[in-house]
């Protein structure tokens, strides 16, 4: 596949069934050509806390895969540690998990029983006729879930666009308008007209009269 988004996908298991992690490893040889990449353990001693290595492949894995049976649910690293890191990512959607069963073991009771399970029917590859159609059949929801991984947008967890700060409105309060207080049981004053202005007279000195004489 031509520029495809490369998948990682951490491969969870129990040293007690490396056989049946190798035969997963072969019938993935067709994704691993169309950029899906797998990681595991390898030669890494498990102990109570995750190892440096596993918890950075943890960090960028994409898809988790469980191989699970009776020996992977009896590992507390296993089951406890890297399956408990795994969920707490899945909880905040960065990561797709997909359980691989095996033998027939008590998931039904685990927190396994919430996530897809492979092969269809959660049949145990143990329990099929031909192995090789179960894992072919578990190769197939791989691929599905490959296929929702590159469809799906990016990691929730890339850096957000820093938002443009709006300024904020002024919480300057204006003067409330001041109304005179009416007392309750009176009357309201009757409006007073403004009395009409005089006009100035005329300076200048004031003239009586001239009465005639004799009158």
């Amino acid at each position: 596949m031509v520029n495809a988004r490369e998948a990682s996908v951490f491969v969870s298991y129990s040293h007690l069934d490396d056989e049946f992690r190798k035969r997963f490893e072969t019938h993935m040889a067709q994704l691993h050509r169309e950029g899906v990449r797998t990681w595991f353990d390898g030669d890494i001693t498990p102990s109570a806390e995750l190892d440096p290595n596993i918890r950075r492949a943890l960090k960028q894995a994409d898809i988790f895969v469980a191989l699970a049976s009776p020996n992977y649910l009896a590992s507390r690293y296993c089951f406890e540690t890297e399956y408990g890191f795994a969920l707490r990512k899945a909880a905040r959607k960065n990561l797709y998990v997909v359980v691989i069963l095996l033998r027939q073991c008590q998931w039904r009771h685990t927190r396994m029983a919430r996530y897809k399970l492979l092969p269809k029917d959660a049949k145990p590859i143990d329990q099929w006729a031909r192995r090789g159609d179960a894992w072919e059949n578990v190769v197939e929801g791989i691929r599905a879930v490959v296929k929702q991984f590159r469809l799906a947008p990016l990691a929730l967890d890339a850096p957000k666009k820093a938002k443009v700060p709006v300024p904020a409105r002024s919480t300057k309060a204006k003067p409330a308008k001041t109304r005179p207080r009416r007392v309750p049981g009176s009357k309201p004053a009757p409006a007073t007209t403004p009395k009409p202005k005089r006009s100035p007279k005329p300076a200048g000195r004031r003239t009586r009269p001239i009465k005639p004489r004799g009158s």
